[in-house]
């Protein structure tokens, strides 16, 4: 790992996180985001950070061969977990949409069939059962959704999504959101799991 390459990880990691407060798919300290810099190395964001509001020196670098630091966050163990049983995966981000939480909440997730856009971004969806906020469980079941599929819904606490960077990742957020608002305006639940 570059120096050069860390600090355009550090930069696309910042603009990602302010592009998914700006657009209410995070609030507040939810969410969390890192990713991939060389082989060994991840860069995630803190525990308890706004997204929205993030410089450089805020993040937290760890090794995959090795635990979680503590000030990463709250989910770095289904970080490590997916970067460790996913090598091809660079970025991720751990996102609310309301509107992927509504659907849901019911048990559903959105159908990537209902536009062009869901079959091209996410051409599968996967659910993640009900599991507690940081625990070894809830990395599991997103490693083990992840293999499968580059998004996950996780009942009651948001969606994992994987991309081959920053870019991707996020568009996966926003187009699982746009389904779900479709799936939610038409007035039905498409896409059960």
């Amino acid at each position: 790992m570059t120096l050069w390459t860390e600090a355009l990880r550090r930069a696309e990691l910042l603009a990602a996180g302010a592009v998914l407060a700006r657009r209410g798919l995070v609030r507040g300290r939810e969410g969390n985001l890192s990713c991939r810099i060389g082989d060994g190395a991840v860069l995630l964001t803190p525990r308890g950070a706004d997204k929205g509001r993030l410089i450089g020196a805020d993040l937290v670098l760890g090794a995959l061969d090795a635990p979680p630091p503590a000030a990463a966050s709250s989910e770095a163990l289904a970080h490590y977990a997916v970067y460790r049983a996913c090598p091809d995966v660079r970025a991720l981000v751990h996102a609310h949409p309301p509107g992927v939480l509504a659907l849901a909440a019911s048990g559903w997730v959105p159908d990537p069939h209902a536009l062009e856009e869901g079959l091209a971004l996410v051409p599968r969806v996967e659910l993640v059962g009900a599991a507690a906020p940081g625990s070894v469980d809830l990395a599991a079941a997103c490693a083990d959704a992840l293999r499968r599929a580059p998004a996950a819904v996780l009942l009651g606490h948001g969606v994992f999504c994987a991309g081959s960077d920053f870019a991707q990742a996020v568009e996966r957020v926003e187009v699982l959101e746009l389904l779900a608002g479709v799936a939610l305006a038409a007035g039905r639940r498409t896409g059960a799991a």
